[in-house]
């Protein structure tokens, strides 16, 4: 996705991690540091769209959820076949809830991520059995690292 922000095209891709440097200022607006370039912004959310402000204008965005888009099957039953999850930031695998083998609900914990001094509970995409896990408790993980997969 390409973003015009004061005249300038910044290039902004969704889905992986990138070198990024983020402070929360006491007005509440955002301090960020990209590619050694600051940006003081303003993130206010107006309906379906969030308007980005700062000193060089304001781009409005929108963020969809690719997991709300409407489908015809119920989110309980999700998708067929093989469900793989990654990790969608780096952290580090505290307790692993299930074992290969086991049957799980939709929205059941399935391990625990500590990520930026906070315990994230890894929830099951849809019901299924668990084929397989590829991290163990105490393991490191990077974005985009293979957690588990259900079927």
């Amino acid at each position: 996705m390409e973003v015009f922000y004061g005249g300038e095209k910044i290039r902004v891709e969704v889905g992986r991690e990138s070198p990024l440097d983020s402070v929360r200022l006491p007005d509440g607006g955002y301090s960020i540091l990209v590619d050694g370039r600051v940006y003081d912004l303003v993130a206010e959310q107006e309906g379906e769209s969030c308007v980005v402000s700062g000193r060089q204008g304001k781009a409005v965005m929108q963020v969809r959820n690719p997991r709300s888009l409407d489908t015809d099957r119920t989110a309980i039953e999700g998708q067929a076949g093989l469900q793989r999850l990654n990790a969608e930031m780096p952290g580090k695998v505290i307790r692993i809830l299930v074992r290969e083998g086991d049957a799980v609900a939709y929205e059941q914990g399935l391990m625990v991520i500590e990520a930026m001094k906070m315990q994230n509970e890894i929830r099951a995409t849809k019901a299924g059995t668990v084929r397989s896990i590829g991290v163990a408790a105490g393991n490191t993980v990077s974005t985009g690292d293979f957690l588990l997969s259900i079927e």
